[in-house]
């Protein structure tokens, strides 16, 4: 159980914050994420550590989930990401450095929730298509059209301020 901390903390801590945009708030769903892996630990221990590591995806998302509902919760994490996302790329000339982080993390925030994940997951921490779909207990399919339209939504939504077709 041990090892799987230590392989995975990383990779769900940084999920986490790639969905909460705070530390403290992805430190404490880390750790419910964790909390809960102890908990179906005797299911879990017979699984491989792909099926763990898409169990411990699926449970991040819940638990993110859950910390967005609170609205009051939400509308600090968009302020925050804004300050965050500024000060990172503040003089570098990458293409992510010419981005408009608050713009575009906004533009994510009026997704829905799972087209939210979706995305984060496919662009932000590179999973393919197949574990997405496994990480959230859903087809393939499905994951390929939400992301098709979240990317569609987004594109629409990011051309509005610069004088594009919305």
């Amino acid at each position: 159980m041990v090892e799987l901390y230590h392989a995975f903390f990383r990779e769900i801590f940084g999920y986490c914050v790639s969905r909460l945009f705070r530390k403290d708030l992805a430190e404490d769903a880390t750790s419910e994420v964790f909390v809960r892996m102890v908990q179906k630990y005797p299911a879990l221990r017979v699984r491989g550590q792909r099926e763990i590591r898409s169990w411990l995806y699926g449970t991040a998302s819940n638990v993110s989930a859950e910390y967005l509902r609170d609205a009051h919760r939400r509308g600090k994490i968009h302020a925050e990401l804004a300050r965050q996302k500024e000060r990172l790329f503040s003089g570098e000339a990458s293409d992510a450095a010419r981005l408009d982080w608050p713009l575009v993390y906004e533009a994510i925030c009026r997704l829905k929730q799972r087209q939210q994940e979706i995305v984060l997951l496919r662009y932000l921490h590179g999973f393919e298509i197949s574990e997405i779909a496994h990480s959230l207990g859903t087809r393939q399919v499905t994951v390929r059209v939400s992301l098709s339209r979240a990317v569609r939504k987004l594109r629409r939504e990011l051309d509005k301020p610069f004088g594009g077709s919305a």
